[in-house]
């Protein structure tokens, strides 16, 4: 009979932790010591608990970013196409990352994160689906509203400055830029009505976008 310390155990999942931990600390000295990362309202991302943390998207290191400003473990959606070349579809898994398709909407990709929601996971997402270019948000996709509704769980939106910089599109190699980080308070969706569900997920979805944009006006007024 197992003991109670090994039920639930595996390798693999033990394996998975041991990645993840010692990556983000890694990562973690890397950002404050190299890129001077400053992050402000972290109390915002619960100590427990599920919640989802909406952010912008202007660069490769994103994920990067956003793991280590984030004091727990975290969930992230990619576009499928990364997954195609199996070892380092392998690799992102490891960091806790799973496939979603930009080109239909994905329903096995938002019942994963309304799982991991159910189960008091952080699941990141960045709702305008592809990088910008730093300067102008782009719009919301409906997914952040609809796996928002049906989860219950909190968004909170999440803005960071200078990995646009770091390591803009088409560039390959980083350039030394500071790198800051705001998150504002949580948003909750609203009760549903009926016959305007439709209509309340892409409201929301954008309301979250411009939360997101409040943070950025604030920031660029030295507010951070």
């Amino acid at each position: 009979m197992k003991s109670a310390f090994l039920l639930g155990f595996s390798v693999e999942k033990a394996m998975q932790v041991a990645i993840y931990r010692g990556s983000r600390l890694f990562c973690l000295v890397i950002a404050k010591v190299i890129f001077r990362l400053r992050v402000n309202g972290a109390e915002y991302v619960p100590r427990s608990g599920a919640a989802i943390v909406a952010a912008n998207h202007t660069s490769f290191l994103d994920p990067i970013i956003v793991a280590v400003a984030i004091r727990r473990s975290v969930h992230f959606m990619a576009k499928e196409e990364l997954f195609r070349f199996r070892p380092f579809g392998w690799l992102l898994r490891q960091y806790q990352v799973f496939p979603v398709s930009r080109r239909r909407t994905d329903l096995q990709a938002m019942k994963r994160a309304i799982s991991l929601l159910q189960s008091g996971e952080v699941v990141v997402i960045f709702p305008e689906g592809t990088r910008g270019d730093g300067d102008q948000l782009r719009p919301a996709r409906p997914g952040i509203g609809m796996i928002a509704a049906r989860s219950k769980a909190p968004v909170i939106p999440m803005l960071h400055r200078g990995t646009e910089k770091i390591l803009p599109k088409n560039a390959w190699f980083p350039k030394p830029h500071q790198v800051l980080v705001k998150f504002g308070e949580p948003v909750y969706f609203a009760e549903e009505r009926p016959g305007e569900w439709q209509e309340q997920i892409v409201r929301f979805s954008q309301t979250i976008m411009d939360r997101i944009g409040a943070l950025k006006a604030g920031s660029e007024g030295g507010v951070v």
